[in-house]
């Protein structure tokens, strides 16, 4: 009986070196050092989308085809379609990426996903950073743009510089919309009423100027099969999710990077 009880700890410790390294959660800071199929994945999301953070679980490592039975995403501070998006989140179930052994190369393409789960916060002073350095439009243009986010909706206001019977006019128009999810990718401006200063301006003109800056987001641009359905408006910030948010993978394994 004591030799059993001896045995014991002996067996448990031997179990516990027998566990495989990839069950630990790996962490990088800058630079990724990829020492398996997953990190090999993290690094190429790293270094498409310089993200300020990226969690990423899988519960197991992909087989040869490259096919997760299960993967989890969580980014922080992610550019998409030149928008800083503060958070993207997404769970995929059986995803199936390209093979594995060309990961290394960069060549990384997600091809389908069984079910998706996705949600996306979106802030209004990133926003206006994207507003307040570009130029939308060449000869009809806008500038000085800026919006507000609330739980009533979006208010933006704006120049329009337009040219009227070789006339160039500075207008000042102002925007009061809902947003709509378009193709479950686009964010579009929706039911939008128009204000204009006290210039008698032709309707075309108004149409035109909301046209320019229409989507206001376009995650066609990321390359994974996000699908979006509902938009939520709230004080400074608005969110995108699917009908079923995401949550994060029970167990697995996690690799977790932040930039210097």
């Amino acid at each position: 009986m004591r030799i059993l009880r001896a045995a014991i700890p002996i067996c448990l410790c031997m179990w516990l070196f027998a566990v495989p390294a990839s069950a630990a959660d790996l962490e990088f800071v800058g630079k990724i050092e990829a020492g398996d199929s997953t990190s090999l994945l993290l690094a190429h999301y790293v270094e498409a989308f310089t993200p300020e953070s990226l969690t990423l679980t899988v519960d197991e490592q992909p087989n040869d085809a490259g096919r997760f039975r299960d993967l989890y995403m969580d980014l922080t501070g992610v550019r998409i379609d030149g928008v800083r998006v503060d958070k993207l989140t997404f769970r995929m179930h059986d995803v199936q990426f390209n093979p594995p052994s060309g990961w290394a190369e960069g060549n990384v393409k997600c091809e389908s996903a069984l079910q998706i789960y996705a949600h996306c916060l979106l802030k209004e002073d990133d926003v206006n950073r994207k507003l307040a350095s570009e130029t939308f439009g060449k000869d009809d243009h806008w500038q000085n743009i800026s919006m507000r986010i609330s739980p009533a909706g979006l208010a933006a206001k704006g120049t329009y510089v337009a040219k009227v019977l070789f006339v160039a006019l500075n207008i000042l128009i102002e925007v009061q919309s809902d947003l709509k999810i378009v193709e479950n990718r686009e964010l579009w401006l929706d039911n939008y009423k128009v204000r204009v200063n006290a210039m008698d301006v032709p309707d075309y003109i108004t149409k035109k100027a909301i046209g320019q800056i229409q989507p206001l987001l376009n995650l066609g641009n990321f390359p994974l099969p996000l699908k979006l359905h509902k938009v939520e408006f709230q004080e400074g910030q608005a969110a995108f999710s699917t009908r079923i948010p995401p949550l994060p993978i029970e167990g697995g394994t996690t690799y977790r990077y932040r930039a210097e």
